[in-house]
């Protein structure tokens, strides 16, 4: 399977990004045609609001609670890999910053059978060794990853082509984000 890390780019704001990416999502609808997936694609979409975590649980649990079947020793592996060592895993949810919390739903994210990932600003609230981790992520993923980002760096880093959207028309660049800046 060819890996495919697809940025949604435009240079103008309320250009249609947002409401594309939200078609595919099926949060809207469209005017016109139909959004259809393979039967083995599975989807999850990572958005900024973090709805996706129980404030009242703990780091530990919040992973262990959706993915019953790991030992510990995995969870703590796994967890350990976007920086939370020790002691941080029993922090509560609700307590930790944005890019903590981030991070977490990072990893969930990264856990999960999706073969098709959304991210909506992946980035915002990473400091520079979390934006390290997903980039990493990402690039060692095997599926396709859908971002919209204004991250220059993070879109050099992991995209492997560029949709444009222009007021309704869309328009698709292979390459990064340089390649696509520079094609355009």
């Amino acid at each position: 399977m060819a890996k495919t890390k697809v940025d949604i780019v435009s240079g103008f704001l309320g250009a249609g990004k947002t409401t594309f990416f939200n078609i595919l999502l099926g949060i809207e609808s469209a005017d016109e045609g139909i959004v259809s997936y393979g039967t083995n694609v599975n989807k999850e979409y990572f958005n900024q609001e973090r709805t996706d975590l129980n404030m009242e649980n703990t780091i530990i649990n919040e992973i262990w609670d959706s993915y019953p079947d790991l030992k510990e020793v995995q969870i703590r592996n796994y967890l350990a890999g976007f920086l939370f060592t020790g002691d941080d895993v029993f922090k509560k949810i609700g307590d930790l910053s944005g890019g903590e919390k981030s991070r977490v739903s990072l990893l969930k994210l990264m856990l999960s059978k999706a073969n098709l990932l959304f991210m909506d600003e992946p980035t915002n609230h990473l400091d520079i060794a979390s934006k390290e981790i997903l980039e990493d992520a990402i690039c060692a993923y095997d599926g396709t990853v859908f971002v919209i980002s204004h991250d220059r760096y993070f879109l050099n880093k992991v995209c492997t082509h560029i949709c444009d959207v222009d007021y309704g028309e869309i328009k698709l660049y292979p390459g990064n984000y340089d390649f696509w800046y520079e094609s355009s």
